[in-house]
């Protein structure tokens, strides 16, 4: 089923992953940048150690986020509590080397483009805000003149801090565009068109995950395998449109009883496939009845005529009836097919008889 949440680009576990390797990356730019000005650049002999030294601290602080595996997974949280970090780093360099007057001072780019890709527009927003009024204090301090700078003082602040805002205002523009493009092609690309489900390989991605965290939790997963009973007759008698209206409504019947954990797809022409979290056989068993009992209330008026939504349901739980996501959607085709030998309508347990 298509969930709105599921395609947030951010939230995605593969781009969160891609995200998280990418910005180790432009945190080693800006030590590396960094250490090198303090080589080559005019800089107090007396500073130099405090820099040093904060540049070790930030070298640490990437080593524990990214190479030591002190957090497990790739977090959005971890992505923005390192580009916190980069700015106060930043900000404390820029003190000891001129400020506002550092050759260093572009360097705020760096998590601002950052923040921009991978958050969302207040977190960029809010980091923008702190550099302004970072830049503020090292007004006030070279002015020694309290906080509040003189009219020309704040329009050479305004001209030096106007880049960044513009940066930033484009950045998490062109950040909206690519996360619509790429919701848009992971819709396209994980859904079946017509009914709107999961397609076959979104199903087996999500049925392996839903298998893991089963594993590690001793829960049972169970698998409904849904064949349409009478979707050829549909087909023959009033054509293929009349086959899909049937083929959507019994997607939208699924998607009526189902929860939100639970996973439906479209696994083949007129068969379906569900897979219940958490959930024993007879709790399955429940599941399919109320499956079965939406379709015969339902009734689909096409051209004058009454079609009836009809499908033979199949059954098999993990791990009782397998222990991969193949044996067990395969032992659930086994219990459908076992339905429809009996009479359509019905729903049958693996192994039962």
């Amino acid at each position: 089923m298509e969930k709105d949440n599921y395609h947030r680009l951010n939230n995605d576990p593969d781009v969160i992953d891609g995200f998280s390797r990418t910005l180790p990356e432009i945190e080693w730019l800006t030590l590396v940048l960094i250490l090198f000005y303090l080589t080559v650049g005019d800089v107090e002999e007396t500073v130099k150690p405090l820099l040093i030294l904060a540049s070790c601290l930030f070298a640490i602080v990437i080593i524990v986020f990214q190479y030591i595996n002190f957090f497990n997974e790739s977090k959005e949280w971890k992505i923005s509590v390192q580009t916190w970090l980069m700015i106060l780093y930043i900000s404390y360099v820029l003190w000891y080397s001129g400020k506002l007057d550092s050759p260093l001072f572009n360097l705020y780019l760096l998590p601002i483009i950052a923040s921009a890709i991978t958050l969302d527009k207040l977190a960029t927003f809010l980091k923008t805000g702190l550099i302004g009024l970072t830049m503020l204090y090292f007004q006030s301090s070279e002015a020694n003149e309290g906080i509040l700078p003189s009219l020309t003082e704040s329009g050479e602040l305004l001209l030096l801090f106007f880049p960044i805002v513009l940066v930033t205002y484009i950045t998490t523009m062109l950040s909206a565009d690519i996360q619509r493009g790429f919701n848009r092609l992971k819709i396209i690309s994980e859904t079946d068109e017509l009914t709107k489900l999961f397609n076959r390989r979104s199903l087996n991605r999500l049925a392996l995950k839903m298998f893991g965290m089963a594993t590690r939790h001793n829960r049972s997963v169970s698998a409904l395998m849904v064949d349409v009973d009478n979707l050829k007759p549909v087909n023959d008698k009033f054509g293929h449109d009349a086959g899909n209206l049937l083929l959507i409504n019994i997607a939208q019947c699924l998607s009526s009883v189902l929860r939100e954990e639970d996973i439906a797809a479209r696994y083949g022409g007129d068969e379906f496939i569900v897979m219940l979290s958490d959930c024993s056989i007879t709790q399955a068993q429940q599941v399919a009845k109320r499956i079965i009992h939406e379709f015969n209330q339902k009734r689909l008026s096409y051209k004058g005529s009454t079609i009836e939504l009809s499908a033979s349901i199949g059954i098999a739980s993990f791990p009782e009836h397998g222990q991969t996501v193949e044996e067990v959607v395969q032992n659930a085709d086994i219990a459908m097919y076992s339905s429809k030998e009996q009479g359509n309508n019905l729903v049958s347990v693996y192994g039962q008889k």
